[in-house]
């Protein structure tokens, strides 16, 4: 099988999986750094010297290869997901007119992003026919800062790609082999250290997404605060913060698209889900069954990981597929 390599770059962590996928995902080995410093500064540049040292040192200890690689990057909170319904033209053609239309979403100049889109489904309204397209756009410094090191270490890069369609192709490949109804709408929630992704697909076509910072989950983790006194803080105020965002999004979906089918499923993923379970809080705010993903049937039955190297790495297994 043809090995991968997946890189996931958060705002203070470097995480690698070496694999392959093939109908299932096997798994050959993981690294990470987390550092003290911020490798992404404010969601729009990389800090090119501390990232090329960290990211150069992690493939010498673990001879990982250095071709076939695929970036994921997470927490990137200024990040445009939009979706779209324009006039069915062709690729050119639609891609001028979504870099117009972007301009509306954007809280700095266009020039600053790297746009990209997909094509969802096309459709005739009356006598016209339209496309719906999601438009995705990222950090134009990002991505070239990404290029530069890469370049510089001898890396041969497949694709750079977002945390929010890596992790919707894996919930989607779990869904698959868990046999669930493959059409439905559901929310995909990744919770980290740092920030909490949510996702809303219908019919694994991702609709709606965005990412909150969250700095009580950070400094829960953090050593100076791991003290008995501030979890339970956590969980008397962060728990029911990171709630209400989930369900604020979930209501600003909801106006947007009023004839939308109801959530049915809610998958819950990501480190700290090891730690805690906000399944009976989330609940009785959205209306749907919840499913915690703390364990990954996709994986090649022969790879045994343990809750904490699904819960820990489950973003940067993403990008193998």
């Amino acid at each position: 099988m043809n090995t991968k390599v997946a890189i996931e770059i958060g705002k203070n962590y470097v995480k690698i999986a070496e694999g392959s996928f093939s109908g299932g995902i096997h798994v050959n080995k993981f690294a990470e750094e987390h550092l003290k410093d911020n490798i992404i500064i404010n969601d729009m540049k990389l800090e090119p010297n501390l990232f090329y040292e960290t990211l150069g040192n992690i493939f010498l200890k673990n001879s990982f290869p250095k071709n076939n690689i695929t970036f994921v990057l997470s927490g990137i909170s200024n990040m445009i997901i939009r979706e779209l319904v324009v006039p069915y033209l062709n690729e050119d053609k639609t891609f001028n007119l979504i870099t117009f239309e972007a301009k509306q979403y954007f809280p700095t100049s266009i020039e600053n992003y790297v746009i990209d889109y997909k094509q969802l489904k096309v459709f005739n309204e009356g006598k016209t026919k339209k496309q719906k397209i999601l438009l995705v756009a990222l950090p134009k410094s990002l991505v070239e800062d990404i290029v530069t090191v890469t370049k510089k270490l001898g890396f041969k890069v497949k694709k750079i790609d977002i945390e929010p369609n890596t992790i919707s192709k894996l919930v989607a490949l779990e869904r698959r082999v868990r046999k669930d109804k493959d059409k439905e709408l559901i929310m995909i929630v990744n919770i980290v250290r740092s920030y909490i992704t949510v996702v809303i697909l219908n019919e694994d076509e991702i609709v709606l997404s965005k990412t909150f910072p969250n700095y009580d989950l950070e400094r829960m983790f953090s050593e100076e605060e791991g003290a008995e006194a501030y979890i339970e803080y956590f969980y008397t105020y962060t728990i029911n913060e990171i709630v209400e965002n989930i369900s604020k999004f979930y209501e600003f979906y909801k106006s947007r698209e009023q004839d939308s089918k109801s959530l049915s499923k809610v998958y819950l993923m990501g480190e700290v889900c090891q730690h805690i379970d906000i399944s009976d809080v989330l609940r009785t705010k959205i209306n749907a069954e919840m499913v915690l993903l703390t364990e990954l049937q996709s994986i090649n039955k022969k790879i045994i990981l343990t809750k904490n190297e699904v819960c820990n790495y489950s973003t940067t297994i993403s990008g193998l597929i």
